[in-house]
């Protein structure tokens, strides 16, 4: 009669467990997709890449979607296509790889590639950079060749340069030559996604799918007693 009876709790204790761990994923994927809808909040001071930064790292996550401002010439020209900006439009951007002073290199959008031809600028001169640091693109949009970047990743162009690179890039708000602005069109950035990775609904169907198993645990004991009572 112990035994049985013990056996009972023990069982009826291991229902509440395994019950209550999904419950609390459910709160947990709850608590996910409320995280998923808070804005990103970037601190807009400008700072220069080299403090947040380092070539031949990956970008910390603190330096991401960062301002900075660097200086440098740029060494190679690269078309972007089938990128799409922070307005959803559409379009091949300009990127150069930009070799800095402290002879290091890193990838910078400049602009649209259609406007490219009246803005080429001497390899030896001097560009003061301001912009937005961004993490490496992971999904090729395209085929890579020699000019054409299948996506906006240094490791695309190590192989092009013995200089230590970057990772990431930068979205340039300005470039100045010899304290002059160049004057051009530029690329609005992407609007910065949550750091939770998924979206919002994605996580609400895990709620629905844990809180439906702990229901189904519960559930189970009535339904075996159920059919245990039938069979006598």
């Amino acid at each position: 009669m112990i035994r049985s009876s013990l056996k009972r709790a023990l069982s009826v204790l291991g229902v509440l467990v395994i019950a209550a761990s999904f419950v609390g994923l459910g709160i947990w994927q709850l608590n996910r997709a409320r995280e998923s809808q808070v804005p990103v909040v970037v601190n807009g001071t400008v700072v220069p890449l080299a403090s947040i930064t380092q070539p031949r790292i990956a970008l910390p996550l603190k330096a991401a979607l960062r301002h900075v401002q660097f200086s440098g010439r740029y060494i190679a020209d690269y078309q972007a296509p089938f990128q799409v900006d922070g307005l959803g439009q559409t379009d091949t951007w300009e990127v150069g790889l930009l070799e800095t002073d402290s002879h290091s290199a890193i990838l910078v959008v400049r602009g649209l590639w259609a406007d490219h031809n009246n803005l080429i600028l001497n390899s030896t001169n001097v560009v003061t950079v301001t912009g937005k640091l961004m993490p490496h693109q992971n999904d090729d949009l395209t085929q890579s060749h020699k000019t054409v970047l299948s996506r906006i990743d240094s490791a695309l162009v190590v192989n092009q340069t013995s200089l230590d690179l970057y990772d990431g890039f930068v979205i340039a708000d300005s470039e100045a030559l010899a304290g002059t602005n160049i004057v051009r069109m530029r690329i609005t950035p992407p609007a910065p996604k949550s750091a939770v990775p998924g979206f919002y609904w994605q996580h609400l169907s895990y709620v629905v799918i844990w809180w439906f198993m702990a229901g189904v645990v519960l559930y189970l004991p009535f339904y075996q007693r159920r059919v245990t009572q039938r069979e006598i």
